[in-house]
């Protein structure tokens, strides 16, 4: 490892000194009232929103039931209400995560209808689909940049909102490490409130898994100008197979200044997840030209069988993000942002996959040991302005961005060479971890190197009867490797209209996401020629509006994906198409003064236009619904939530069908005090019913038996 690698990584006991050192430097003690002031008339007061002590000023306002908020950061296009959104988004937060004491952002977005997870839950890579395309770990925002997040799986304890942006959007945000064209999905960091926060919350899960977590956040200084948050968690025990033990450590510090015409914030964090003795398989029935599958969907074996014993796994996960915003007069800011995450797996990463040969679950297993590591370092620079031309107001905003990552991966594999069976899988042997000699000899490997120049202005007519957004993203691709570079322009139109008052918004867009090209190899007739950029396309219409205290989204959708073919001329081209059409319902708020919902649904048809075959891994219709319950027994709440998937293929040449499925789960929660103490308890039970069943896909062929039942009970002391 090399020194630079060393400086970088920070342990979660670093991390706290750090804390300690900031809060030591910064307690200076408040100065007294002034009488002067005291004795001075009282000014009229201008009417403000009334905001809870443990929310944060810069984010949008909770919604009520507090499980969503009534706005989100739109990359590019900043902080707007969803009803001004000209997108289908929604914004998630902690209050949702603490009810169902969620560990990793797998178990908040199991709460979205748009989302489906393509790896077993709790696996050591947490993996999803939404909006019917894919989207891993890396792709996932932090504080609107890509590269920060961990490569393998985000934990939530640090995070204070999780917002889903669905659909390809490369103008918000530009084009994240992985590529993924599915959205948008940016975790929105903790900080200093108005009020101290000092928590500690223990959770208890199934079979033994216990963890700790503090959360400690105070601000400092006469006028509270510096603000210091720390979270802090360790947990270990076994989760996930059957023998299985997991073990859990974050830290994560987040400094941030407020001046009267700055802003300044610094995050850092490291993340470790390890594994010992096992994982959950992933099953094949098809089968390769080598190894021929038993041809028919067998039963799932329950959630929790150990395909793996005797394995072991770590990813080493750290970042940093530093953020300056200076504004040059009240209607004019200047941003600079830069930051950096490095990721380092060993062991079980992945391959955790088998082919089913028999009719009594007959399985040739195979099983990897992995060395996988990357190096992502990203920036961005820009203005914000707010200006009217006549009667027309303007809110425009030009950045400039770069994003650089190098990724290799090493890997010993033992390809389908042992015999198990999935209801009663022996002990393989782990082969030896491969050797690292640096990523340009990795045996896979990529080094990308993203630049983009985007603006964008929202244009309101009509006393904002009327929102008009015009953008467009010029965006380079280089892979140095590869010797790949090329470059587009991306545009943007979106639409927001309410003609009949604040309540009904009628929304429209045309977006694009962009994946890279190739260089076409020796292999085709064309070798050598450098494939332009993939460029998905969306069109969608919706509406929005609010009953009561529900707000609700509707929208019909349509994305056409290219794919690269080959021709009958043994060409390769980009002639292949996926084209997803859809309709998704969203709601979130309450019902009756006591009773709260989130959830929704989706509907999607994806078909690959040149095969004529439905995509796989794509289930026709999603719902998620949950109800929460204040009950006239003060403190307690109880609640659920009903999760729906329909029938989906398992593989490309649509031959297996996953049939559809159903699971009932349950919370509760219960606040009181001992003495002065706050205390909250929340207990959570996953699939109450103890059904066997496959939950979805992974890759093409491959599905993933659903997790068994599972609880958590957590219990939080505020001092």
């Amino acid at each position: 490892m090399t020194a630079s690698t060393r400086r970088l990584r920070l342990s979660p006991i670093a991390l706290a000194l750090l804390a300690y050192g900031a809060t030591a430097l910064a307690q200076t003690p408040a100065p007294a009232p002034s009488t002067a002031n005291a004795d001075a008339a009282t000014p009229t007061l201008e009417q403000v929103n009334i905001r809870d002590t443990y929310e944060r000023e810069d984010l949008p306002l909770l919604a009520p039931g507090r499980k969503a908020a009534k706005g989100a950061r739109l990359g590019i296009l900043g902080a707007t209400s969803i009803m001004n959104a000209p997108v289908h988004v929604n914004a998630y937060t902690r209050e949702l995560a603490e009810d169902w004491s969620a560990l990793t952002l797998q178990d908040v977005l199991e709460n979205d209808p748009a989302v489906v997870f393509t790896t077993n839950k709790n696996h050591l890579l947490q993996n999803f689909n939404l909006r019917g395309l894919d989207m891993g770990a890396q792709d996932i925002a932090t504080n609107g940049l890509y590269g920060i997040a961990p490569a393998n799986s985000v934990p939530i304890e640090m995070f204070e909102r999780v917002e889903v942006l669905r659909g390809p959007n490369v103008l918000l945000s530009g084009m994240p490490p992985g590529t993924s064209v599915a959205g948008t999905v940016n975790m929105v960091t903790k900080r200093a409130l108005a009020k101290p926060i000092a928590e500690l919350t223990f959770t208890y899960g199934t079979s033994s898994y216990g963890q700790a977590h503090a959360d400690l956040g105070k601000r400092f200084g006469p006028e509270q100008r510096l603000g210091v948050r720390f979270n802090g968690v360790y947990g270990t025990g076994k989760m996930g197979a059957k023998d299985e033990k997991q073990t859990r450590s974050v830290g994560a510090l987040g400094i941030d200044y407020l001046g009267d015409r700055a802003r300044f914030s610094l995050d850092v964090y490291n993340s470790i997840n390890k594994i010992s003795n096992g994982s959950p398989g992933m099953f094949n029935f098809t089968g390769n030209a080598a190894i021929p599958g038993v041809g028919v969907l067998l039963s799932p074996p329950r959630g929790d069988t150990n395909m793996f014993r005797g394995t072991h796994g770590k990813y080493d996960n750290t970042g940093v993000l530093a953020r300056g915003e200076f504004d040059f007069n009240e209607n004019w800011q200047g941003y600079l942002a830069f930051g950096a995450g490095e990721a380092e797996g060993r062991g079980l990463m992945f391959g955790t996959r088998a082919i089913v040969t028999g009719l009594d679950g007959a399985t040739r297993g195979a099983i990897y040991n992995v060395d996988t590591r990357s190096k992502r370092q990203t920036a961005e620079a820009g203005v914000i302005g707010k200006f009217s031309t006549g009667a027309v107001k303007h809110r425009a905003q030009l950045s400039a961005n770069i994003l650089k990552m190098k990724e290799g991966t090493n890997n010993t594999a033992c390809n389908y060479c042992y015999n198990t069976n999935m209801y009663d899988p022996v002990t393989p042997v782990f082969p030896n971890p491969p050797v690292w000699n640096g990523y340009d000899k990795a045996t896979v490997r990529s080094n990308n190197d993203f630049r983009s120049l985007a603006i964008a202005d929202t244009m309101s007519f009509a006393n904002d009867a009327v929102l008009l957004t015009l953008g467009g993203r010029y965006q380079s691709i280089k892979q140095p490797w590869n010797n790949y570079s090329k470059s587009r322009f991306s545009p943007m139109l979106a639409a927001v209209v309410r003609p009949w008052g604040d309540s009904v918004a009628l929304f429209g867009n045309y977006t694009e996401g962009m994946e890279p090209g190739q260089v076409v190899g020796v292999t085709y007739a064309n070798a050598g020629e450098v494939m332009g950029p993939r460029v998905s396309k969306q069109m969608e219409l919706g509406v929005k509006f609010q009953t009561g205290e529900l707000t609700h989204t509707v929208s019909a959708f349509q994305i056409k994906r290219p794919s690269f073919i080959t021709d009958p001329a043994n060409r390769l081209v980009d002639d292949g198409e996926q084209r997803l059409r859809g309709v998704e319902w969203s709601v979130y708020g309450k019902l009756t003064s006591s009773l709260s919902v989130l959830g929704g649904v989706a509907h999607i048809k994806s078909e690959q236009r040149n095969t004529g075959k439905d995509t796989y891994g794509t289930p026709g219709l999603r719902a998620r619904m949950g109800l929460d319950w204040d009950t006239p027994l003060q403190g307690l709440k109880v609640g659920g939530r009903v999760h729906y998937t329909g029938k989906q293929w398992s593989d490309s040449g649509n031959r297996l069908r996953v049939p559809a499925w159903k699971r009932l789960d349950l919370t509760t929660s219960y606040a009181t005090k001992f003495g002065a103490t706050p205390v909250r308890f929340n207990a959570s039970v996953e699939n109450v019913t103890n059904k066997k069943y496959w939950i979805g896909t992974f890759g093409d062929g491959f599905v993933m038996a659903g997790a068994p039942r599972t609880f958590r009970l957590s219990a939080t002391v505020s001092f």
